[in-house]
């Protein structure tokens, strides 16, 4: 009687059970898939606050190298090599 219940148990489990249980996340998961509004408003202030930082530092370093023209040695060294090149061509 034993050896009759254990394997109607695992096709249950396999072919019910399982099934069953994958169904329900997956439909979890597509219900909860979205951006709430507010997290896509968060979202919009955060990238304006992006670009708004992202502007800054442009400013900043505009205002460095008219300023300090060597602040960053290794885009000046560039710079050099750059123009030297156009120099002799």
């Amino acid at each position: 009687m034993q050896d009759a219940l254990v394997p109607i148990f695992v096709v249950g489990i396999l072919f019910l059970g399982l099934p069953w249980l994958i169904f329900h996340y997956v439909t979890q998961w597509k219900k909860n898939g979205g951006l709430t509004a507010e997290d896509e408003k968060l979202l919009d202030d955060m990238h304006v606050l992006a670009r708004r930082l992202d502007e800054r530092i442009a400013t900043l370093e505009r205002i460095l190298d008219n300023q300090e023209p060597g602040w960053r040695p290794r885009q000046a060294a560039e710079r050099s090599t750059e123009e030297d090149w156009r120099r002799e061509n």
